[in-house]
């Protein structure tokens, strides 16, 4: 019984001790990201941004930093969202997933830093 206790203590630990350092603005938030590694590549993650402003976005605009299991960078990227006519806004109080495939070799973390956010009505928050 302490070994199960000990175990599961070490998983929650170890669950907590690799969370993500994103940031968001302007009530704008990364709640989730999932990431896919393969042969030491990272081929693909999904991140999930979170309204929680009183206005409609149809734009985020992020820094991805790419790093290592040394905690080294490897690489930074600028990504975006942007809504059309065939991908919604994102409305107050809801979620939207986006998923990405950089191919990041050695890469095993990844920090989301959001860097602008434009809102429906034409107003922009940095």
């Amino acid at each position: 019984m302490k070994r199960i206790f000990w175990l599961l203590l070490f998983g929650l630990i170890s669950i907590y001790s690799y969370s993500q350092d994103s940031k968001g603005i302007c009530k704008i938030e990364v709640t989730d990201i999932s990431k896919l590694i393969s042969f030491g590549y990272l081929v693909g993650y999904t991140a999930e941004f979170k309204n929680n402003s009183n206005k409609t976005v149809d734009g985020i605009y992020w820094t991805t930093y790419y790093i290592n299991n040394n905690g080294d960078y490897i690489k930074t990227e600028t990504d975006s969202f942007n809504a059309s006519d065939l991908i919604d806004p994102i409305q107050s109080g809801f979620k939207k997933s986006l998923v990405r495939a950089p191919k990041i070799k050695n890469a095993s973390k990844l920090i989301i830093v959001i860097n602008k956010v434009h809102f429906t009505d034409g107003t922009t928050c940095k």
